[in-house]
């Protein structure tokens, strides 16, 4: 069997991580553990997460919110658009800890 492609990896791991944004997880809920994830995240991941965080709230839809965000800090200027996707991805992977 064949490796698949590096985009398809990266698009299987995105479905992952936004259907575990998408459940929520508050019975896992562990900011802690968020917090320290996020210490370790690369500057443009750590936008991505700083501005997410905050509108993780019960009911919101994750994989809408780390997508507007990771949007608006690109159009901004503040994300590099090369590494959007890679430095949002990273992002999800701490915010699905809270």
């Amino acid at each position: 069997m064949q490796t698949p492609p590096a985009a398809a990896r990266r698009g299987t791991a995105a479905l992952l991580l936004s259907c575990a944004l998408l459940t929520g997880g508050a019975a896992h809920a562990d900011t802690g553990a968020a917090a320290r994830c996020a210490a370790k995240l690369p500057i443009d991941a750590r936008a991505i997460y700083d501005a997410s965080a905050p509108k993780l709230v019960p009911g919101a839809d994750g994989r809408a919110v780390v997508t507007e965000e990771t949007r608006k800090l690109v159009l901004g200027g503040q994300v590099d658009f090369t590494k959007a996707q890679d430095a949002a991805m990273a992002a999800a992977s701490c915010l699905v800890l809270r």
